[in-house]
């Protein structure tokens, strides 16, 4: 496998010396069964950087410089990431930071997660054995674990201990080549935030974090500015915006807006009245639901909503996955359907057991439908779309449900 190792530059004539003899002479060749190359990304640094990266070209050939104007941290990896792809064929990338605040001898440990069979290896300060500085004031320490808590709360990713680590190992093949790099939302350090929201959420990747020690940087002055910080927040504001939650949020407001309004409209004109009475012989059993007509007024209004649905999480909240094929959006609806039934026999139980016991009304109907959905058949739908219809979640217990 042909691994890039990319490394932004500007002003760092006193790090990269030193960074490319230790990559080059100490650590890739501890690792076998890889090509380790290196790419350079400077965006002419009036220190000469790009001159020592010359000298070592001449006598290395796993060095490669690619020049720039400087645009921002993010767009120097950009840069460097299209052209690992395209010209040196490259099957992973690592981002790794040429002030040796990034430990090059962890360069690896992240091949070696790689090889367990990780899509995308995280180098985390944020776990058992990682670190930051201890040098660090008390704001920037606070600054950076605030910052990364933010993003993974706002972005759902619970399971990630470090989301802002500039020191990460992604496979191309499936992830970082349908990550559209023209498009991230920060030409600056917040880029990192993006492309990991796009590889974990979007491309379902397989993450695994690697502890590291964040090292005080000795040489050369720190680029992070307060304009970084806040572009940070931004940005995760703005993906959450974008994200699926958000999207099957909305949905679900439209589909109850629609299950709520159907839901009165069928019992107002007493649609279901002769359906509910055929069984009053059940009123005041255990089964004494199938008597109210506001229970199956409940499932139709419910099926209704089945239907809004279905077309607007095809369309928009998975629209990465969608089905266009008349055939196969037919098939998934009734795929769609049947996984909801689920929560039309909830929405029939919660709303008949309701009326049952506290009178069939208005208030008493909606109250109880608030309920259903809002703690019962969101989070069932949910789990159920991504498991079963977009087959977003890989459950190894279901695979043979998932084909």
């Amino acid at each position: 496998m042909r691994i890039i190792v990319i490394i932004p530059t500007y002003n760092e004539v006193e790090n990269i010396g030193k960074m490319l003899d230790v990559l080059t002479r100490e650590e890739f060749p501890k690792i076998k069964d890889h090509s380790m190359k290196i790419l350079v990304v400077d965006d002419n640094s009036p220190d000469g950087t790009a001159d020592v990266v010359r000298k070592e070209m001449k006598i290395n050939q796993n060095v490669e410089l690619l020049l720039g104007s400087k645009q921002g941290l993010g767009v120097a990896y950009v840069r460097g990431m299209k052209y690992a792809m395209k010209k040196m064929n490259a099957d992973a990338v690592i981002e790794l930071d040429a002030d040796f605040q990034h430990d090059p001898r962890d360069v690896k440990r992240l091949v070696a997660a790689m090889d367990e069979g990780y899509d995308q290896v995280i180098g985390s300060r944020y776990i058992k054995g990682g670190s930051i500085p201890k040098e660090w004031e008390f704001y920037r320490k606070f600054i950076s674990w605030g910052g990364n808590l933010f993003a993974r709360v706002v972005l759902l990713m619970f399971t990630l201990h470090d989301a802002t680590s500039g020191f990460k190992l992604t496979k191309v093949k499936g992830f970082l080549d349908h990550v559209t790099l023209n498009r991230l939302l920060s030409k600056s350090y917040a880029y990192k935030i993006h492309i990991l929201y796009e590889i974990v959420k979007e491309r379902s990747a397989r993450v695994k974090e690697v502890p590291i020690k964040f090292h005080f940087r000795e040489r050369g002055s720190s680029k992070i500015e307060h304009e970084d910080v806040f572009e940070s927040f931004k940005v995760v504001i703005l993906l959450f915006f974008r994200s699926r939650f958000f999207k099957f949020a909305i949905v679900g407001l439209i589909g109850f807006s629609i299950n709520a309004f159907f839901l009165e409209f069928f019992r107002r004109f007493g649609i279901f009245d002769n359906l509910g009475g055929s069984f009053s012989y059940l009123e005041g059993s255990k089964l004494n639901i199938l008597s109210q007509p506001s229970a199956w007024s409940a499932a139709a209004a419910g099926e209704v909503a089945i239907v809004s649905n279905f077309i607007l999480n095809n369309f928009w909240t998975f629209a990465s996955n969608k089905f266009t094929q008349p055939l196969r959006i037919l098939w998934k609806f009734l795929e769609f359907n049947l996984t909801s039934l689920g929560a039309v026999f909830i929405q029939f139980a919660v709303i008949g057991t309701a009326v049952g016991m506290f009178g069939d009304t208005i208030i008493v109907r909606q109250l109880a439908l608030v309920g259903a959905v809002g703690f019962l058949i969101v989070p069932y739908n949910y789990t159920m779309y991504n498991i079963f219809i977009w087959k977003r979640w890989k459950i190894p217990g279901l695979a043979w449900l998932q084909r």
